[in-house]
């Protein structure tokens, strides 16, 4: 009969095949198949927005760290003696802190997509710059320090916190590795320290590191981050999540240094050995940071289909309906007895992104994180609006029509650049592929001309001079910064060419289907002298696609998706916030 207690318990010798030692195999298997599940889920629906703008390669990849060590620490107490010290020895000065240092870059995610988020509305048209491709060969030292440069550059702030991050983990393995080979509890050849038992093994002033990288992170980076993020509001309790997260691992570390050097937990250290006190918090954070996610998903989908329940149920009565006015009335309520409940109408939509869409710029890019929707749509609608105008109307030839096709495209070039292109674009909208394949035909040989960082380049790419030809901007502060302080994204190429200034424009002809891309003379001139002659876009030709409408499928798939989900949660917070207040 299988005793369900082993007396001699973590004693470091045979394996511990009691009850209790086979309930933690049980134990952690079944939390690993939820486990790995839940992740399985959560990367099946890593291009739904709400995962998508969380990291999730860094997010899963620091929650499959922590879950390995979780697992190996679950069945310690079963293998007992086949865990030796060297192991562990690694597993927490290098394993653990490696998985604490991936999870928190994930945890910065949410106050990295706030703060760019903030800048999409007074910045204008920035994107990321793309690396010119190296040559053949290794190349010599300055070559990869000048490669180095350009990615310091134009990477993102995340990406400068994983480096910060990595550079820590080498620091770390270097203090580790040399306290490994120079203490004899871990090899014969040591000059400090002294041989001894398994369990003294595990203390002493070789573990510094663990505990010292383990607090850093805990009780400095962590709670700091709280304070960061303290004032963001958003819908997806993806500030809840963070929160949480952090508090679960505060208790973890303390708890399994008190187990390791305070003779009273003796005892209890025999079944519930020192690093299990780290059990809990890890099982906490990996649930919670998927839990999140996977909910606002399950949410998001629901709400998808009642909204779409909502739209077959006014088609239906709209086709069985014969009076026009009662058409009328139910598309300006579209009205549904479904949990939706009252569906605001597009043209309310159309009416606040024509006139006045500063509040819903602001809620969209503070509450909901995705203010690109919006910024696109009102800059396809100025694009379009000025493209009618300059084609159409005030058009006087054909050599001003080829002025103005070569003024608008650059205009379509910024938003392309700045709201579309994948590599680009620090936020691209979330369109469909034949849609964005379509754009990218048009616009992307230019943008790889526009948007990489090159020596002769570079002056010209991190100047703040906008676009003459660019019919908007939005305000931003006086010294030309981001509010939340990004100097990381680079602000758009003047692409220019003095078109918009005094468009004199005609109808396009049949045989005008490109135009050669020039700087004018007099935009050249108001150039700095170290920029004149230096478009990248001289001498590219204008594609015979290229037209007023060349956002269109772009701009109704965008537009039905905010009518759908920002616009409908806009107007119940707008009306919601006007209650409460009065």
């Amino acid at each position: 009969m299988v005793r369900y207690l082993n007396p001699g318990g973590y004693d470091f010798g045979s394996e511990n095949l009691d009850g209790y030692g086979i309930s933690n195999i049980v134990v952690g298997v079944a939390y690993s198949v939820v486990f790995y599940t839940a992740c399985v889920a959560l990367w099946l629906n890593r291009h739904h927005p709400i995962v998508k703008m969380r990291n999730v390669i860094v997010l899963l990849l620091s929650l499959l760290v922590l879950h390995v060590f979780c697992f190996m620490v679950m069945i310690v107490y079963t293998i007992n003696g086949a865990f030796p010290c060297q192991v562990e020895f690694w597993c927490m000065n290098i394993y653990l802190p490696l998985g604490i240092g991936l999870f928190q870059i994930q945890n910065q995610q949410l106050l990295i997509v706030s703060r760019q988020q903030a800048e999409l509305i007074v910045a204008n048209e920035v994107y990321k710059p793309l690396l010119p491709k190296g040559g053949r060969g290794i190349g010599r030292p300055k070559y990869w320090l000048f490669r180095m440069k350009l990615w310091w550059r134009g990477v993102s702030k995340q990406g400068k916190y994983e480096a910060f991050v990595v550079l820590g983990i080498v620091v770390q393995f270097c203090v580790s590795f040399i306290i490994y080979n120079i203490s004899r509890k871990f090899n014969h050849y040591g000059v400090v320290s002294e041989h001894t038992s398994p369990a003294l093994c595990r203390r002493g002033w070789e573990w510094a590191p663990s505990v010292i990288w383990q607090f850093l992170w805990n009780f400095f980076f962590g709670p700091y981050l709280l304070w960061k993020i303290r004032m963001i509001r958003d819908i997806y309790r993806w500030r809840l999540q963070t929160t949480l997260a952090i508090i679960a691992g505060l208790p973890g570390t303390p708890l399994w240094l008190a187990a390791v050097y305070t003779k009273k937990f003796a005892k209890v250290n025999k079944y519930w050995i020192p690093q299990m006190w780290l059990v809990p918090s890890l099982m906490a954070m990996e649930i919670i940071t998927l839990g999140f996610p996977l909910y606002q998903i399950y949410k998001h989908k629901r709400a998808a289909r009642e909204t779409t329940r909502a739209l077959v149920d006014f088609d239906h009565k709209r086709f069985k309906s014969c009076d026009d006015s009662t058409v009328a009335a139910s598309l300006s309520t579209r009205s549904t007895n479904s949990k939706r409940g009252k569906m605001h109408s597009m043209e309310s939509l159309d009416e606040c992104l024509a006139s006045n869409h500063d509040g819903l710029q602001v809620y969209a890019s503070c509450v909901e994180l995705n203010g690109e929707n919006v910024i696109f749509l009102t800059k396809v609608l100025k694009f379009e609006t000025s493209c009618m105008q300059a084609f159409y109307v005030t058009c006087k030839s054909s050599s001003d029509f080829s002025r103005a096709r070569t003024a608008m495209f650059r205009v379509g070039l910024s938003i392309f650049v700045s709201l579309v292109h994948s590599r680009t674009a620090s936020y691209p909208v979330n369109i469909e592929s034949n849609i964005y394949n379509r754009l990218d035909a048009i616009f992307g040989p230019a943008t790889a001309l526009v948007a990489i960082r090159t020596p002769s380049r570079s002056s010209s790419i991190t100047t703040g001079a906008s676009s003459s030809v660019t019919p908007w901007d939005y305000h931003a502060s006086p010294d030309g910064a981001a509010p939340c302080g990004d100097e990381f994204s680079f602000p758009m190429h003047p692409i220019g060419s003095g078109g918009m200034s005094t468009p004199r424009y005609h109808k396009n002809s049949g045989n005008e289907s490109s135009e050669h891309i020039m700087v004018s003379e007099a935009n050249n001139d108001r150039l700095p002298e170290g920029l004149r002659g230096s478009d990248p876009l001289e001498g590219v030709k204008v594609p015979g696609d290229f037209d007023e409408r060349v956002f269109e499928a772009a701009f109704k798939s965008v537009k039905y998706m905010v009518w759908t989900e920002t616009w409908q949660r806009y107007v119940n917070w707008k009306r919601t916030s006007g209650e409460s207040g009065a």
